[in-house]
């Protein structure tokens, strides 16, 4: 569980865990779960993820989804280790990220363009028309000094630095409730917004829209600290697979899906000390999962609001 140490030489590595479960709605149709997610943490010190949503009524939305998650990270990861990314020399700030991001942010913009022609071909093999294949799509990027988010649709993106939370990746709806933008359609690629942020970021979190509720208060979208907080310290003691499956069993839990019904996927990325270990007790779990939802002390989202 433990990435590549950064190079300024503070002894932090990037720890990371994911997961994604069937929603209950899915599970009682019969329907698999249609989201998706892959990381990477290269050798450098830099932690990318990404996360995807395959829409519910395309017949090849799972496949279209593992497809999105897997090839952005790859591409990215390739465009990463390709170039020489400058450390920071101003800052924290927009300079920061004006100055020393651009080469992330070609390689966002591009991974995207990659991802929906790597789409287009899968659907083109298949002798099947591209919508099959609908995924939403969420990606960042943490190097030591900045943040790099692109973002297609509802999922979304929190990070935590000096600032404490904040929302880095903001979930993206149509016009009418329930309606999102995908890969898949025509323009896509015209909708994605990719924003750099110039602050080290300590921790990170990425999810499909199935938390969204759980996750940000609404209608404002402000990042909801007890379902946050607990699960970076959770991660920062996590340690090999057992850590998958607890927060599986999370995402899975009573708790969480009485407050949706639809696909979860999570994935937590945190700098800690390589080595620690993990929580003695799932108290995180609990803690997460309280009874208090973002939504309940934020006033409601109205249809068409998310």
């Amino acid at each position: 569980m433990c990435g590549g140490k950064a190079p300024d030489g503070d002894g932090l590595v990037w720890r990371v865990v994911g997961a994604s479960v069937q929603g209950v709605a899915h599970r009682r149709a019969g329907l698999p779960c249609q989201d998706a997610q892959a990381w990477r943490v290269l050798g450098s010190g830099e932690v990318i993820i990404a996360v995807a949503d395959g829409a519910g009524t395309a017949p090849c939305a799972a496949e279209g989804a593992r497809l999105a998650a897997i090839h952005a990270v790859d591409s990215l990861a390739g465009a990463l280790r390709a170039a020489t990314l400058p450390r920071a020399g101003k800052p924290e700030g927009p300079a920061r990220a004006t100055a020393d991001a651009g080469p992330v942010l070609v390689a966002m913009r591009a991974a995207f363009g990659e991802t929906r022609a790597a789409l287009c071909q899968q659907a083109a093999a298949a002798a099947r028309p591209l919508a099959d294949f609908a995924t939403t799509l969420s990606c960042a990027v943490a190097t030591p000094d900045y943040l790099v988010t692109g973002q297609l649709g509802d999922g979304l993106v929190v990070a935590q630095g000096k600032v404490g939370l904040f929302l880095a990746g903001r979930p993206q709806r149509g016009e009418y409730a329930n309606e999102a933008y995908f890969l898949s359609m025509e323009g896509a690629l015209e909708g994605l917004v990719v924003q750099a942020y110039g602050l080290r970021v300590e921790a990170l979190a990425l999810s499909s829209d199935g938390l969204l509720r759980l996750a940000l208060y609404l209608p404002g979208l402000e990042p909801h600290e007890p379902f946050f907080l607990p699960l970076f310290d959770f991660v920062k003691g996590a340690v090999g697979v057992s850590a998958q499956e607890e927060l599986a069993g999370f995402l899975d839990s009573a708790r969480v899906c009485e407050r949706t019904d639809d696909d979860k996927t999570l994935v937590v990325a945190a700098r800690a000390p390589c080595g620690g270990a993990p929580p003695s007790s799932p108290a995180w779990l609990e803690l997460a999962a309280g009874d208090e939802r973002a939504e309940d002390q934020r006033q409601p989202a109205k249809d068409g609001q998310a």
